[in-house]
């Protein structure tokens, strides 16, 4: 088993094992202080559900934006040089949102650093997305996005671990350790990161780039439907958060532990599950991990004990699993030459609008029918109902030489 392990991983280039190794690291200072700040907006400054959830969605606009002008500016400039920059200016905004919670200046500060480095996080995500696709042939396109995201994961795993420790002590702690790991990943990509040449573009952008969505039809429908689907993903950093901490009562380790474990067993299952269906299409490995994550979330109303949070996380995670890759490599295969960041950028947009207005969407369900748990996670979840059935149809569609693993 480990001899097959091995051959398996020694198949790609050292490129693409730096490249996970910084976004591993970027991924722990991310999830070191993320999960936790719904929480301090709502016990420390006294924010509702719903108005937690609208400054989510306030980002939505202005990080689904930037995440397509990212994809652009990857196609024109390198992207070796938007990972270094973005995650340097990235660092020093963790920074100073740790001084804007230490020292008190308020919502409307804290606020401010944190949609700057959500910005800097929406440009540096295509580039890294594209990036993979750059360093692997497309036929190991998938399993190379697999492995990347095992590796993304176990900083998810690992983050949140640190996060849970330093929130009992210091909600500006996080902040820093964020701002430490995140420089720390901008040094990786400086120092260790070789990438191809990108063949120069000389045409100028334009904003109508970005409308590049309606000349394909299908990399619409997968943008629509990722939205969707993403509007339940991100249930997981706000409203779960504060429903499982603040209206069920378990402590904020115990939320540690469940992000840690979703990370670990993302990192585990990721690799073997990806395999295991490498010769199902793409659409239907995304219908299914979208229902996955309607039962997942659609059963956290019926419960209240730590063990069965554990058990809907792992039904969670391994739609995770099964919907993440094939998402990414749909999406480069549908790419046309020296497009690939766009497309990255318009999935990209899809994704973090999702991730944004997701709080907003669940935060406002939970204000309103909070007092029916029951109800208001089967509404919540139902969207994901609704992307897996969107995919099922769409894979009688879309042309089968988009679909399969070549």
């Amino acid at each position: 088993m480990f001899r097959r392990a091995w051959h398996f991983l020694k198949q790609f280039d050292t490129s693409l094992w730096v490249l996970i190794s910084g976004w591993f690291v970027a991924a722990m200072g991310f999830a070191a202080s993320i999960p936790f700040i719904s929480i301090y907006f709502h016990a420390e400054l006294g924010l509702s559900p719903s108005e937690i959830g609208l400054f989510f969605g306030a980002q939505a606009i202005v990080r689904s934006i930037f995440q397509a002008i990212g994809g652009e500016m990857s196609d024109r400039i390198s992207r070796r040089w938007m990972l270094i920059h973005s995650q340097t200016f990235r660092a020093f905004s963790f920074l100073m949102l740790g001084v804007a919670v230490q020292f008190n200046w308020g919502f409307w500060w804290v606020s401010v650093m944190f949609t700057v480095q959500s910005i800097l996080g929406s440009i540096f995500m295509p580039a890294v997305n594209a990036l993979v696709a750059d360093l692997l042939p497309p036929e190991k396109r998938l399993d190379g996005y697999a492995v990347a995201r095992s590796a993304t994961n176990l900083g998810w795993a690992v983050g949140p671990a640190f996060g849970g420790f330093m929130a009992k002590a210091s909600y500006p702690m996080l902040f820093y350790f964020s701002a430490i790991l995140t420089l720390g990943s901008a040094v990786i990509f400086r120092r260790f990161l070789k990438v191809p040449a990108m063949a120069a573009r000389e045409d100028r952008f334009h904003f109508r780039d970005l409308l590049a969505i309606r000349e394909d039809k299908h990399i619409a429908r997968h943008a629509v439907l990722t939205l969707l689907l993403y509007l339940v993903v991100a249930q997981l950093i706000a409203p779960f958060s504060v429903y499982t901490v603040e209206m069920v009562g378990i402590s904020e380790g115990q939320l540690g532990l469940l992000f840690t474990l979703n990370g670990l067993l993302v990192a585990l299952l990721q690799v073997p599950v990806t395999r295991m269906l490498a010769h199902a299409r793409f659409t239907t490995q995304l219908a299914w991990g979208s229902v996955l994550y309607f039962i997942g979330y659609g059963i956290l109303g019926f419960i209240s004990h730590f063990e069965y949070f554990v058990m809907a996380i792992f039904i969670v995670t391994l739609g995770e699993a099964v919907m993440s890759p094939p998402g990414l490599t749909l999406t480069s295969r549908l790419a046309p030459p020296g497009r690939m960041g766009r497309y990255m950028g318009i999935r990209g947009f899809a994704e973090t609008a999702g991730w944004s207005l997701g709080p907003l969407y669940g935060g406002l369900i939970l204000d309103n029918l909070g007092h029916r748990p029951e109800i208001a996670w089967i509404v919540i979840s139902s969207l994901a109902l609704v992307a897996g059935a969107g995919y099922f149809r769409f894979g009688k569609t879309l042309p089968h030489q988009y679909n399969i693993k070549e």
